[in-house]
């Protein structure tokens, strides 16, 4: 055929899907159900289509299509749906086939032949794709499938075929391959049948029509309608309901997540000191003043960051601040001076090797001065502190002749004049008692030194994890701790306290609310779960574990079914049984 015939519309049908809930069962009367439908899938059906075929030859241009001979056929075939859109269909198909291969169907004579031919379809269900993926709880009506298959046609019945063509042809009945695509539309009748039609395209090998050149393809156009049958299972209610809106008591097997592994198990330590040091000396006198207490904050840091042989301390940060009531030539050397006899007191002390250190400064700390004023009535220098340690000084009261002059002493502080003028002028302010206040209260703050430190962690084995992680659980990886939970019993209190320890280290990761809140669901902490799952992402998983929590609650219909929580909504339903 120089062009082949594919053309016209479907109005294609698969039959009606007898469909109901397992578990949505009518208590007044007996129904049909099968567990295929609340999948969205097909049961196993029976289809038996009768129809005709139009076909031409080779020699007959698709623009000729209304003039091809019409013929006769049916097919049977058996089916089913491995999942909501795919699925699978033997087809065995009998045809009387007319042909006419004059060219332009110049010669108004035809010749019949006979072909039996045996398919298999794949199916996809094109109604179901742009259905909502939920669970079917009643048939669709309507249900359109796309179909493609290959298969074989035995071509026979060539006896009373005219010889009246130019062409050679032969009478010769042969086995031939073919291949084929179309839709089916269906409608549902009732529970179980369906009446649709099909339109297909069936392309075979050209070796039996009696003219064998040009194309190797010839073509056939089917048109058919028909019935189908589902086999499902009848059902009929039982009094026993299976579905209650009762507490669930107990627990099934909840899924733990296993959390990723931390590559680079590094950790950092931030804190401030505020040394005391006498005026105009940059010499670290650790007695002097509250300098024991603040040495001890610095030692009590590192001695935390070096818990364990496995760490290696990499990097110490160094950051000193003055504060600006002297020059600022001086206060640059007392920021500078100060933050060195820092960084040469822990080298002493722990034998740290020099390089690790990194120092820097700022001679005088304006930005904190000037966040104290902004946010006045609030402790504060880096963040949201004043000094770590309120009892070194317990700032009265803000005095009325700060909180009125607030707006010129924040409009001189931001100016960006030379340091030393800008002092000079916060002192002139009210006649200088603004600046007298803060010079005794808010200035100590404005000498300190930031530090931070940075270390890594070599990997810990579970044997030793189990001690860490009451001890030192910041040194250990999300996924260390959750390999010494699992190496406890499931659900015993080593195994809770393990992923509680491991959420509290690790409070906005995904993966460790989530298993935390399976701990708490397992222990009956109702509350502690709802509060870890909110920040555990919406995974299946997390849903899952959601829906667990309502029935333990009672707030829904449930069961369980296979070792896993079922919800419906809705009033209690009833079990089913076969007639």
């Amino acid at each position: 055929m120089r062009k082949m015939i594919v053309g016209a519309l479907l109005l294609g049908a698969v039959g009606i899907h007898a469909q109901t809930d397992k578990a949505s069962i009518e208590t007044s009367k007996a129904i049909i159900t099968d567990s295929l439908y609340l999948r969205g899938r097909d049961p196993f059906y029976f289809q038996l289509y009768l129809g005709g075929n139009k076909s031409a030859n080779e020699n007959l241009p698709w623009t000729e299509f209304s003039k091809y001979p019409w013929s006769t056929g049916f097919f049977f075939a058996v089916g089913r749906e491995f999942n909501r859109l795919w699925g699978w269909r033997a087809a065995l198909r009998i045809n009387r086939n007319k042909s006419r291969n004059v060219q332009e169907c110049e010669s108004p004579e035809v010749w019949a032949w006979s072909s039996t031919s045996l398919f298999a379809d794949a199916t996809f269900d094109i109604s179901d794709a742009f259905r909502k993926n939920k669970i079917r709880q009643k048939t669709p009506k309507f249900n359109l499938k796309a179909f493609a298959g290959i298969g074989g046609a035995y071509t026979y019945d060539f006896d009373q075929v005219p010889l009246s063509y130019t062409h050679p042809y032969s009478r010769s009945s042969r086995l031939v391959p073919a291949v084929r695509l179309g839709l089916n539309a269906s409608l549902r009748l009732s529970d179980r049948w369906r009446v649709g039609a099909e339109l297909s395209q069936t392309m075979f090998a050209d070796k039996f029509n009696g003219v064998a050149y040009d194309n190797p393809m010839d073509g056939r156009t089917n048109f058919k309608v028909g019935l189908t049958f589902l086999i499902v299972k009848k059902k009929k209610p039982r009094a026993k309901p299976i579905v209650r809106k009762v507490k669930l008591k107990e627990c099934p097997p909840l899924p733990l997540m296993m959390p990723d592994p931390e590559a680079d198990k590094t950790r950092v330590i931030q804190g401030h000191a505020f040394l005391d040091f006498p005026v105009n000396e940059t010499v670290i006198y650790p007695d002097y003043r509250k300098n024991p207490d603040e040495l001890a904050k610095i030692h009590k840091s590192i001695d935390s960051a070096m818990f364990d042989k496995a760490v290696v301390v990499t990097r110490i940060s160094l950051h000193g601040y003055a504060s600006p009531e002297s020059p600022y030539s001086n206060n640059t050397r007392l920021a500078k001076g100060r933050t060195e006899a820092l960084k040469d007191y822990l080298v002493r002390r722990y034998n740290f090797e020099a390089g690790i250190f990194k120092a820097s400064y700022t001679p005088e700390d304006w930005g904190n001065l000037r966040g104290f004023l902004t946010d006045i009535g609030v402790r504060r220098v880096k963040g949201d502190f004043w000094y770590d340690n309120k009892s070194f000084v317990e700032m009265p009261e803000i005095p009325d002749f700060v909180l009125e002059n607030r707006s010129e002493l924040l409009r001189i502080i931001g100016r960006n004049i030379d340091p030393d003028v800008k002092n000079e002028l916060l002192k002139k302010v009210a006649d200088g008692e603004p600046y007298r206040w803060l010079l005794e209260y808010v200035y100590p703050g404005l000498r300190h030194t930031d530090y931070i430190i940075e270390y890594k962690i070599r990997p810990f084995s579970v044997e030793k994890g189990r001690k860490l992680i009451y001890s030192h659980p910041e040194g250990m990886s999300l996924e260390e701790m959750y390999n010494v939970a699992m190496s406890y019993d499931e659900g015993s209190d080593n195994w809770v306290d393990a992923l509680l320890i491991a959420v509290n280290q690790y409070p906005n990761d995904q993966t460790a609310n989530f298993n935390a809140a399976c701990a708490s669901v397992m222990t009956h902490r109702l509350s502690d779960a709802k509060k870890y799952l909110s920040k555990a992402g919406d995974s299946a998983n997390a849903r899952y574990v959601a829906d667990v929590i309502k029935a333990m609650e009672g707030s829904v219909h449930w069961k369980v079914e296979r070792n896993k929580v079922i919800l419906y909504e809705g009033e209690p339903q009833m079990e089913d049984s076969e007639e």
